[in-house]
């Protein structure tokens, strides 16, 4: 540990709050990995005390986190840090759950609810309202996880301007000793990851697909995911996809089984329309999948030149990228090891000291 974060983590407060209320330990995906992995980051800390908090309608889940986190969690009581000092309430999960006066921190993953072509009415009408009510409250510090959310948050609220910190996410978690896929034993395939809605391009991965099975592609093409908003749409495209015999659907996809998706594939392709920041292709990177993503947004913003890039509005551009990683072993012997070492960059351990850095500042 250099001097720096020595003296940042001594000047650090004594006590944190971190509310897992959230966290579902049957299925750790997307945030949960984020609140996971900073909890076993932090939990052990010399001069903190962190104590995992659980707001009252989510007790009945106390007894399944405690055994998964392998500690205590108190219940979140309206007094809770009052008459602690120099403690820091934390909510990861876009959530404030604690209204007493100690200095309060939430973490925001994205503005994709005030983007109304990505959610039902409801949703978004709900998720904009709870949303305001959080970046309105009072609070000491925002944490975003890039600086393409960091934007979207100061352009609807730039009063948070001077309280908002980026802390990149990291990419370095461990897998569980893989297990085989019987139905990808022996194909080469394209894989997408992650949940098959609207915002996520999936009908344009299709399009991309369908062309290079015009040319004659051997290899299938992986949708891993379950369903989400606008999957009307893409079940549709998915029926009258002219090739039906080069697809294939696994759904919800376990731990023990992504790293070896993610090893055995040709390329992953991810042109999401939108994101916060895309845990997704760096994990493809660090276990030598070679990518294909967008070239705007965060995703451009995270995978700098380790990635090849095109337009997610245009699927001609994503089969050609696609094309060029099938053909050429040479551009992906250097995408895979560029991407290695792009990847190494993003750790949950630098996540964990940029988190109390910002707890210092506050």
């Amino acid at each position: 540990m250099d001097s720096q974060t020595a003296n940042t983590l001594h000047q650090a407060p004594r006590t944190v709050f971190f509310d897992v209320s959230t966290l579902n330990p049957d299925k750790v995906t997307g945030i949960g990995v984020y609140m996971n992995q900073l909890w076993q980051h932090l939990k052990d800390h010399p001069k903190v005390k962190f104590i995992p908090v659980i707001k009252l309608s989510r007790l009945k889940n106390r007894k399944k986190l405690e055994a998964y986190l392998g500690r205590k969690i108190q219940p979140l009581w309206p007094w809770t840090g009052i008459a602690t000092k120099n403690a820091v309430y934390h909510g990861p999960d876009f959530k404030i759950s604690m209204g007493s006066s100690i200095p309060k921190v939430v973490t925001i993953h994205d503005m994709v609810v005030f983007e109304k072509s990505y959610n039902t009415s409801a949703f978004y009408n709900k998720g904009i309202d709870d949303l305001t009510a959080v970046l309105k409250s009072d609070l000491s510090a925002v944490i975003v996880n890039s600086e393409f959310t960091k934007q979207e948050v100061l352009k609807y609220f730039p009063e948070l301007a001077s309280k908002t910190y980026v802390t990149y996410l990291g990419c370095d978690r461990s897998y569980p000793l893989p297990e085989k896929i019987a139905s990808l034993s022996t194909e080469k395939y394209i894989l997408f990851l992650g949940t098959l809605e609207k915002r996520k391009n999936v009908t344009a991965v299709l399009e991309a697909f369908k062309i290079l099975c015009q040319k004659g592609t051997d290899h299938k093409l992986v949708l891993a995911g379950t369903w989400g908003f606008g999957d009307d749409e893409i079940k549709a495209a998915i029926a009258k996809f002219p090739f039906p015999e080069k697809l294939v659907h696994l759904s919800y996809v376990p731990n023990t089984q992504i790293e070896e998706l993610f090893k055995k594939a040709t390329a992953f392709v991810f042109p999401s329309l939108y994101e916060g920041f895309g845990i997704p292709v760096l994990e493809a990177m660090s276990l030598g999948c070679p990518v294909v993503t967008s070239n705007e947004g965060v995703l451009k913003e995270v995978t700098g030149e380790a990635a090849l890039h095109a337009s997610p509005h245009s699927p001609q551009e994503i089969a050609e990228k696609l094309e060029q990683l099938i053909h050429s072993e040479e551009l992906r012997s250097k995408m895979i090891k560029l991407g290695k070492e792009h990847s190494r960059r993003f750790t949950w351990k630098t996540c964990a000291e940029e988190t109390l850095k910002v707890y210092q500042k506050i």
